[in-house]
């Protein structure tokens, strides 16, 4: 026992010493086992974040193609109308119409910009289109404007369908 007395007395010092590289041996161990955890914390952030906006640009492309499909099928029922010579009624649909292309233009990414103008614009055609047609049939010209107006529109619209069907994954195999 006074050996052993004797050798803490003579060695304190290189326990202490011992002691602590372990300590901090362990503490280092310990360290690089919460930073490897941290960064897989945030790794997997990083996926989750993706995989939220991932599905939010799929959400959006499909909300966008259902408006165009309805946008297209709108401007069926008013060219029907037209040809019925049915101007009145017509009118009624031409402010559905434009809230649609003002809707689709603004969910529309900037990849988009050539279209979006030119959604932009039918909408604005619309305005016209819907001004003609109040007061009863407009004249023969202005009609021929009006089914040519709602043909480009209804091409530019089912142009934007095929690039968002193409966007979303449905055509790239």
């Amino acid at each position: 026992m006074i050996a052993v007395l004797e050798f803490l007395q003579n060695h304190w010092g290189d326990l202490v010493s011992a002691a602590g590289l372990m300590a901090s041996l362990g503490g280092l161990i310990w360290a690089i086992r919460a930073q490897r955890a941290a960064v897989a914390a945030e790794n997997a952030a990083e996926a989750a974040e993706r995989g939220a906006k991932e599905a939010a640009d799929r959400i959006g492309r499909t909300l966008t193609v259902a408006d165009v499909q309805r946008a297209i099928s709108l401007i069926e029922r008013i060219k029907e109308r037209h040809a019925e010579n049915r101007w009145d009624a017509a009118a009624d649909r031409y402010p559905d119409l434009r809230e649609l292309l003002y809707n689709i233009e603004a969910r529309l990414s900037d990849e988009y910009g050539e279209m979006r103008a030119g959604l932009r614009q039918a909408a604005t055609q619309t305005l016209a289109m819907e001004n003609d047609a109040v007061g009863g049939a407009p004249s023969p010209e202005n009609a021929i404007n009006a089914t040519r107006s709602l043909n480009n529109m209804q091409d530019l619209l089912q142009r934007i369908a095929s690039g968002l069907l193409w966007e979303g994954g449905r055509g790239d195999d």
